[in-house]
């Protein structure tokens, strides 16, 4: 039998779960009590939320950490940090501005003044004067060209030497021409925040924070305390002036006039090795088109953001990674993703994998509404920015999580996402399990709850778990996350099993057309509703790929094809590497046409022919039988074994196929929610799978000794019990009042019940076991939101998702059995002045019918 489901059978599997824990420096004797909350929910570290403390890393804070570290060690529980005093990570907890302003941010901005020649011994202004500390970088002057647009010629006329006493004179040329000055400035940037490009500057933080912690509390370093978490570094350039178009918070790329743009001398070194020659001359292509678009332009959007984001990674991610692993301790953390500015700049670090290159366990977040069921092929509300792009975050924002972690040594494979802040009270159960398998089945296997909180009300992003003992579903809650922490323990340390690579689009934003390259989802959702997985690969990763018998290899992970999203342009060094895998026989398709600058005769796939070419090549791993684009499928192996999870994401239909594996012999079929194990044999690699909506199943091939043979449940008898109804709210959770008899099930918050009530409700029920049944469940139907069930005296357990399912064998007896079912809702209904629960449906609550009794016969179970 697979070891780690040894280790789940006898409860001991690692710990994969660390919430967030917040510390607002006003709660200091309610911490061991939320520490234990913790611990009771199924979770055994935790990562300590700095941002809300008023005096991080001063004499309050260090009282708040001992007592955190005494009570996490008192029972073995492990403690992240998080790195910072303010969002996002790059404050350095305030040192920046009183010891070390000289290593704030430089950026690049640029003035301009278009001229009318010819015209002698004209002159021009050429002092910045919205900045005392700027530094002129140089003049320069281009022709400009009639009807296009503000486009200048490519060529430059350097007026640099003209510049003196803070005017520019000229005997400017006949025609119109565009003077540029730039300036490496302070504009532009987060008042007293590090330089993402300055080692020296990132340094501070190590000195104003990793290292006062290990000074202080080195002794529990690699066993209580496990590591550092980064919130949403980023390059944090702003506008230095506002544009005439701006295109929203996600948009700040290269190409956005106004924009400023990290600097220095660093860049320019970078930007010459990579281009032959100067960038100075030609900066003004970071803003503006040139007449044509041509190669030229691209390869120097290119050579800048490859060089800024190059930096980024050596001076902050792995600077401070290297730091931890010194130190004994990992470093995780998550950049802002979101509708994919993982690519950009402005509040991102313009290159997901880069910024992930230092970390031990690779990052993401979903938060604010940014994944919803039914929504993974709309755009839809959400608290993010008024609006979320289901394809990005259905389809790409945990593959790239989970990418980084395959093909990064040092990751193992762990991939970690913050999930559930700021969706609101609303956030049922139900739904947090839907996100939670939706990563998992992705390769997501390490999670920070967001969040736990000491204050109560806490209208600042929940929902809060425990919530001062007043979340109805803190149960729930607990039951979710044991399941989510078992099913991280069976899909860890395993080779992911991929057929396609996506070429990570970022080389294509940088040098295609300002905001037209394609982003990933057209492949990806074509390919994973399709039933073919695939990492998602940077160019970094396919310098050193490696290409035998037609495949392609990274890491430990091996790929059929290489999918390129359209451009109109990309780098020439992109090119290289694409004709050097294409040439030693790797198949790469050009999705949707070859670029306009293509050097080689690759080969173009048309969007339609996608899946139907690699089916038709054998490019599949598993077939599934009819038409559920919504069954998700992660296969991975371990110790020569495959293990596969299967996920139903259809939140209202059902599984009922039959697939065909690439794996023969024996196996244990795993239901984690209703801890059921079953054992089965395939000879020819097809497989019944059913699933209800929302639920998933771990498959794992081997010996499956000792475990029960599999068999269907039959749909079994409805149920119509009378019932005695009892409410207890969320401000008294634990006192019951009876509201009375009824014959019918019903929606307690609806129009006709209770709309405003949160807190558990207890139905108390009898039904009659026939003589002669030896084995039963009993199915509750449709329940809003999560179940706990008594039978006889006896629990049975929760369930918070269909099936609402219990095996009643050992508590049932033949005769008149008695039932008590405890459901609990959100607080939702209670706070109606909580802003984010708006963006969520809120479900029904309590038994709503459709109640079933399943016998099953003598030995067939």
């Amino acid at each position: 039998m697979d070891t780690r489901l040894q280790d789940i059978l006898h409860h001991r599997e690692g710990s994969y779960l660390f919430p967030f824990f917040w510390q607002r420096g006003d709660h200091t004797a309610a911490i061991p009590e939320q520490i234990e909350q913790i611990y009771r929910s199924g979770c055994r570290a935790f990562c300590v939320e700095s941002k809300s403390h008023p005096d991080f890393c001063g004499e309050g804070w260090w009282r708040d950490m001992d007592l955190i570290l005494a009570e996490a060690s008192k029972r073995d529980m492990q403690v992240w940090i998080l790195d910072d005093d303010k969002f996002p990570t790059g404050h350095a907890a305030g040192m920046i501005e009183k010891k070390y302003p000289h290593l704030r941010q430089w950026h690049v901005i640029e003035r301009h003044i278009d001229v009318a020649g010819p015209l002698d011994d004209a002159s021009v202004l050429a002092k910045e004067v919205s900045d005392q500390e700027a530094i002129l970088l140089g003049a320069y002057a281009y022709k400009r060209l009639p009807d296009v647009s503000e486009a200048c010629a490519y060529e430059a006329i350097d007026l640099t030497d003209c510049v003196q006493n803070g005017l520019l004179y000229w005997n400017v040329p006949e025609g119109v021409w565009r003077i540029f000055f730039y300036y490496q400035s302070r504009l532009g940037g987060f008042n007293n925040y590090m330089d993402m490009i300055s080692k020296e500057s990132v340094a501070v933080l190590l000195e104003s924070v990793y290292e006062p912690h290990y000074q202080r509390y080195g002794k529990y370093f690699g066993t209580t305390i496990v590591g550092f978490f980064s919130d949403e570094p980023a390059f944090v350039n702003q506008m230095y002036e506002q544009p005439r178009i701006d295109y929203g918070f996600y948009e700040k790329r290269i190409g956005t006039k106004g924009l400023s743009l990290p600097w220095n001398e660093n860049v320019r070194r970078k930007m010459q090795e990579k281009l032959g020659f100067d960038p100075l001359p030609h900066l003004n292509l970071l803003w503006y088109e040139d007449a044509k678009h041509g190669d030229d332009q691209g390869e120097i959007r290119f050579a800048y953001m490859d060089a800024v984001t190059n930096l980024y990674s050596e001076c902050f991610s792995k600077q401070l990674g290297d730091w931890c692993r010194a130190h004994g301790v990992l470093y995780t953390g998550h950049i802002i993703e979101d509708m994919g500015s993982h690519c950009h700049l402005h509040h991102s670090a313009g290159h997901y994998f880069r910024s992930m290159a230092g970390q031990d366990i690779s990052g993401v977040d979903v938060v604010m509404h940014q994944i919803l069921p039914g929504m993974a092929h709309y755009f839809h509300t959400a608290s993010a920015q008024g609006l979320a792009d289901g394809e990005f975050f259905h389809y790409v924002l945990a593959k790239m999580g989970a990418s980084a972690a395959h093909l990064y040594p040092q990751m193992k494979g762990r991939a970690m996402c913050e999930l559930f802040g700021a969706y609101g009270w609303g956030l049922d159960t139900p739904t947090m399990k839907y996100i939670a398998d939706g990563m998992l089945v992705r390769g997501i296997n390490h999670f920070v709850p967001h969040a736990f909180s000491a204050r109560y009300p806490d209208y600042e992003f929940p929902p809060h778990f425990y919530a001062g003992g007043h979340n109805p579903s803190f149960e729930g809650f607990s039951c979710l996350m044991g399941y989510m922490n078992r099913a991280a323990h069976l899909l860890s340390d395993t080779k992911h099993v991929a057929n396609a690579a996506v070429l990570y689009n970022a080389a294509g934003e940088w040098t295609g057309r300002y905001r037209e390259a394609m982003p990933m989802q057209p492949i990806v959702t074509r390919l994973y509703d399709a039933h073919i997985d695939y990492d998602i690969v940077p160019m970094d990763c396919l310098q050193e790929a490696k290409v035998t018998q037609s495949k392609l290899f990274i890491n430990e992970e091996s790929f059929d094809c290489l999918i390129v999203p359209h451009s109109d342009h990309l780098p020439l060094e992109l090119q290289q590497i694409l004709k050097s895998l294409h040439d030693r026989g790797l198949p790469v398709w050009f999705f949707d046409g070859l670029p306009e600058n293509c050097i080689f005769p690759g080969t173009e796939m048309a969007p339609e022919a996608l899946v139907p070419t690699m089916q038709a090549r054998g490019m599949t791993d598993v077939q599934v039988s009819g038409d559920y684009p919504f069954l998700r499928i992660y296969h991975c192996v371990r110790d020569g074994q495959d293990i596969y999870m299967f996920f139903n994401e259809d939140m209202h239909h059902f599984v009922d196929t039959t697939l065909v594996l690439p794996s023969k012999g024996a196996y244990t079929r795993v239901d984690l929610m209703e801890e059921r194990y079953s054992a089965g044999e395939t000879t020819d690699g097809h497989f019944t799978l059913r699933l209800y909506p929302n639920q998933s199943q771990i498959v794992i091939f081997g010996d499956n000794t000792g475990t029960k043979p599999e068999c269907d449940l039959p749909e079994g008898t409805p149920l119509h019990p009378a019932f005695r109804l009892s409410l207890a709210s969320a401000d008294s959770l634990e006192h019951f009042e009876k509201v009375g008899a009824f014959e019918d099930f019903f929606n307690v918050t609806g129009k006709d019940g209770k709309p405003d009530f949160s807190g558990k409700m207890k139905y108390e029920f009898s039904f009659t076991v026939p003589e002669g049944a030896t084995h039963a469940f009993l199915d509750l139907g449709r329940v809003g939101q999560n179940a706990a069930l008594t039978l006889n005296g006896k629990d049975l357990g929760m369930r918070i998702s269909p099936p609402y399912r219990f095996d009643i064998t050992h508590a049932m007896k033949v005769g008149e059995n008695q039932a008590e079912v405890i459901v609990s809702n959100t607080l939702a209904h209670q706070m109606r002045l909580e802003l984010y629960s708006q963006f969520i449906p809120l479900g029904p609550s309590g038994l709503l019918g459709d109640m079933r009794l399943i016998l099953m016969e003598k030995g067939s179970l």
